[in-house]
């Protein structure tokens, strides 16, 4: 047994090869890196394709996907690349697919595509499923004459068909288009250069095969990006174009924005062209990141205000900003501007070299001859024998019916009528077998004319191949004008500036950071202005600029570190960094909100927030317009991804739209009015929990109402303590003490306002609590906005709970404007009640004899109106309510027990907190009647 398993162990060892690891290592990995460098990302000098992009436009030839065909998806283009050709991953074949469809990395590029190809803020292009595809026009000059054996071809991976070793490419795509990669132990950098350059400095090696690379520079001047840009200083071009490598400094173009009145003061900076390859979007937000940590001073905003006409990057300078200084210390500090590297590493001769200016078009050249030589090669023999065959048929036409006769009689196969022909008539093979393959009845009707005048032209052809073969001088002229009509058809004007002048990098660091409030406004067409406070001040609305039939829908004092939060009626919301926006003029007409974030038709803002902090408490409350509302943290709405409009509320139905959003401190009602003219209260802890962005929320409607009609017309947050106004599109105006209102539960039918609303009149316009910060704003006869002092609604105190009709001439009845900002410590109703307090005790410390009870504070916080200020009461007024309310016998007791132990104006209130403050009051009327 032992014996045997030994004798199995030596046949083992036996078998086992002893090398050295490294020459191993060496032999496999150099077999592995002649692969990389050869098949996957080194481009061939002679069409400047890889192989998976060859093998990609060849089938999409295949597919028939010319530049007037239909598209087709580009999962099938993937599918047939990988089943046919290239049998790798197909997320690596599709993004080179995509990569020959971009503009902002090709001069020209290869490939249409529609749908989503990526952007230069480096989005990715969306998936193979739903984009399609089809050749662009110039790349079918890479594709041109295939079918005329211009090139090689050999099996592909598995021997089922063959593949182009080198596509004909009758324009020079290596130095036109350019090509990146890293192989093992290689790499290249190749840059896209002027196609009319280009080309004639192949004319010029054309007609001068030793021209040198001096002359060939001042053809080419360097490269050409689709990006545009400067390029600095030529050093760095001559040396890449004599050695191959070289750097060059590539840098934006820009240019200073000048005052409108004041044409020497510089008030901002736009970027029209950034260097190659830059992701525009890192480039925004680097210069932004350095505006927002106020790394220097002087940068007001970064506004990326590019679109499909171009690129816009807005640099905002502040008043007496040093524009010299920001752009040169930007240029050093950001990819404004970048050092490329030249590295015009090819493959040539199945190898890979470093090649200059002169061996690039040399090889291009090179294989441009081969190519024209072969496709002439193949004409003249297509010509030959087409001629030898009309040659045929014109003997026919001179004895058809002897033809005919002879197939007749001869045997009845296609070889036996071959054979006749040539025994009998003395025709070749060719012209038999083209005879023998035409119908009867059109050998009896031969027109020898026409083909007579067939020969001539093909010998005319044929004459013209011979001499192009045959001619140098000839076949010459025959590339050139093949170049030129090229050049004339698709030639453009140069897009890179190049400048022997050294860029400036000295960069002054005396800039420091500072914010400031500015007023902002927006008007109901999505027109947005910011002005300064001195602007603010200086001006009044008479001459304040509005769209005819527009309105003022919201204007505060911003703080310039502060975010904006739009919200739309289709559930979305953007954010705005504040100082990203422009300065305007007071009458300015102000930029539409769509050069922030795109709307959709009749989409438009129903709210905005200022929000200072997100860091606090606050939460937003949203209600619908089939009455679904939801309570989110305002967290939810901090988003880094400003101008980008996002979901805050879900519609199931898509007549639904949000009506209004509103702030919470978590202890608010919801005031909600009806279109059937009803209104009710409902407290918000009707929410049990908060709810995501996406979320639709709760239903505060029923199935019934929904069914008839009913929506939410007007909705706001208020507490007990609150007054709320309401105005309607007809002028009618009303305001509730909230206190005499009960809550109700959901699906309630609530409280009869007016008859249903059935007109455009009756719709709720707007409505806000009343305030000492609330404001009216409606449009003129004049098309200016006016203030209407709210006092002329509320003064009334029997127009309370009334519909009141409005005297005023309104184009457009406008908005009531609350003044918020969210913040740490936000708290509406509950600053208002500080304010109450403070000014009661200063009223109390100027009367001594006004004492400190439980009538006078249900007085303070049930009875005045809280847009009276306390300035405006009467001493007399409170002494005489309070020495009534005194005499009722529940408040004696509640007031003596306090009394006894000195206890504070809040454990008053709370001693009073279950006290029917309304039949309380009743009291204190009919006492002050009696």
């Amino acid at each position: 047994m032992k014996k045997n398993h030994k004798d199995e162990l030596d046949k083992y060892i036996e078998n086992i090869i002893e090398k050295n690891m490294v020459e191993v290592m060496s032999d496999r990995f150099g077999r592995y890196s002649k692969y990389i460098i050869q098949q996957r990302a080194i481009p061939d000098s002679r069409d400047g394709l890889k192989p998976v992009q060859r093998r990609i436009l060849y089938s999409m030839w295949n597919l028939k996907l010319k530049n007037k065909e239909p598209f087709k998806k580009s999962a099938r283009i993937v599918g047939d690349v990988i089943g046919r050709y290239h049998p790798h991953g197909d997320s690596s074949i599709y993004e080179a697919l995509v990569r020959m469809s971009q503009e902002w990395k090709s001069n020209f590029p290869l490939i249409e595509m529609h749908g989503n190809k990526g952007s230069i803020d480096d989005d990715p292009a969306a998936a193979m499923r739903y984009t399609e595809s089809r050749l662009e026009k110039i790349a079918e000059l890479m594709l041109k004459d295939l079918d005329r054996k211009t090139v090689p071809f050999v099996p592909n991976f598995d021997d089922s068909e063959y593949e182009p070793v080198v596509l004909p490419s009758l324009f020079p795509n290596l130095l036109i288009n350019g090509s990146k990669g890293i192989a093992a132990g290689f790499a290249t950098e190749i840059p896209p250069h002027n196609l009319n350059e280009v080309i004639e400095a192949t004319i010029a090696l054309i007609k001068k095969p030793t021209i040198s690379i001096e002359e060939l520079s001042q053809i080419v001047l360097g490269p050409d990006f689709p990006t545009g840009g400067i390029i600095y200083g030529i050093e760095g071009i001559k040396d890449a174009f004599t050695t191959g490598q070289g750097k060059i400094i590539l840098s934006s173009k820009y240019k200073y924005i000048y005052d409108k009145k004041n044409e020497t003061k510089i008030v901002g900076i736009e970027v029209n062209e950034i260097p190659f390859g830059v992701v525009k979007s890192k480039l925004v937000a680097d210069i932004d990141a350095i505006a927002i940590d106020k790394v220097i001073n002087g940068i007001k905003d970064v506004v990326d205000q590019s679109d499909r006409n171009g690129i816009s990057i807005y640099i905002e300078l502040e008043e007496d900003a040093n524009a010299e200084a920001i752009i040169t210390y930007l240029l050093n500090k950001t990819d404004l501007k970048i050092s490329y590297n030249y590295n015009m590493v090819a493959i040539d001769n199945n190898a890979p070299k470093l090649l200059n200016l002169q061996t690039a078009l040399y090889s291009y050249l090179d294989h441009l001859k081969q190519v024209n030589t072969n496709g002439i090669k193949f004409d003249l023999a297509k010509y030959n024998l087409r001629l030898e065959i009309v040659k045929g048929f014109i003997k026919v036409a001179e004895i058809s019916d002897q033809v005919i006769k002879v197939i007749k009689d001869s045997d009845n196969s296609k070889k036996g009528v071959i054979q006749a022909l040539m025994v009998n008539f003395k025709f070749s093979e060719i012209q038999a077998t083209a005879i023998a393959e035409l119908r009867l009845y059109k050998l009896s009707r031969m027109d020898q004319l026409e083909f007579i005048n067939e020969k001539k032209e093909l010998e005319q052809k044929i004459d013209y191949c011979n001499l192009l073969l045959g001619n140098t001088s000839e076949f010459n002229k025959y590339l050139i004008n093949q170049l030129t009509q090229i050049k004339n058809e698709y030639g453009k004007e140069r897009q890179t500036q190049i400048t022997e002048e050294k860029i400036s990098t000295e960069v002054d660091q005396k800039l420091l950071a500072k914010n400031e409030d500015f007023y902002f406004f927006l008007s109901e067409q999505g027109y947005i202005k910011k002005v300064s406070q001195r602007m603010f001040a200086a001006n009044n609305f008479d001459n304040f600029k509005l769209k005819e039939e527009d309105a003022l829908q919201y204007y505060d004092k911003i703080n310039s570190l502060s975010k904006l939060i739009f919200f739309t009626n289709y559930g979305n919301f953007f954010v705005l960094e504040a100082h990203k926006l422009k300065d305007n003029n007071w009458k300015d007409l102000g930029v539409h909100i769509s050069s922030f974030v795109g709307l959709d038709q009749n989409e438009r803002i129903i709210r905005v927030m200022e929000v200072a902090s997100f860091n606090t408490y606050a939460d937003l409350i949203l209600v619908s317009k089939f009455g679904f509302a939801k309570k989110v943290k305002i967290e939810e709405f901090d988003s880094k991804l400003t101008a980008k409009k996002r979901t805050c509320m879900s519609f199931k139905n898509q007549d639904d739209e949000l009506i209004d959003v509103r702030l919470s401190n978590g202890e608010k009602d919801m005031f909600i009015i009806l279109n059937n003219g009803c209104y009710f209260l409902i407290n918000e802890d009707v929410f049990n929990s908060y709810l995501t962005l996406k979320a639709q929320g709760i239903k505060l409607l029923g199935k019934l109402q929904i069914e008839k009609g009913v929506f939410v017309s007007g909705f706001t947050t208020t507490s007990p303590i609150n007054n709320v106004i309401m105005i309607t599109k007809g002028g009618l105006a009303k305001h509730w003490n909230m206190r005499k209102i009960e809550p109700v539960k959901r699906y309630g039918r609530g409280f009869k306002l007016f008859n249903a609303i059935k007109n455009s009149n009756s719709e709720i316009q707007t409505i806000e609590v009343l305030t000492s910060s609330l404001e009216y704003y409606f449009t003129n006869e004049d098309n200016v906005p006016q203030k209407l002092e709210l006092n002329e609604i509320t003064k009334d105190r029997s127009a309370v709970d009334k519909l009141i009709k409005l005297d005023i001439k309104a184009l457009n009845l406008g908005h009531l404007i609350q003044h918020i900002t969210i913040n740490e410590l936000i708290d509406i109703e509950r600053s208002e009640q500080e304010k109450l307090k403070e000014d009661f005790y200063k009223k109390q410390e100027a009367n001594k004899d006004l004492e400190l009870t439980v009538e006078t504070t249900l007085f303070k916080r049930y009875y005045v109106n809280p847009n009276k200020s306390q300035e405006e009461l009467n001493e007399e007024e409170i002494l005489e309510t309070g020495t009534a309310l005194f005499d009722i016998p529940e408040i004696q007791e509640v007031n003596l027990e306090t009394k006894k132990d000195n206890k504070s104006l809040e454990e008053k209130l709370k001693a009073v907190e279950n006290l029917n403050v309304d039949d309380l009051l009743k009291k204190v009327k009919q006492i002050k009647k009696k």
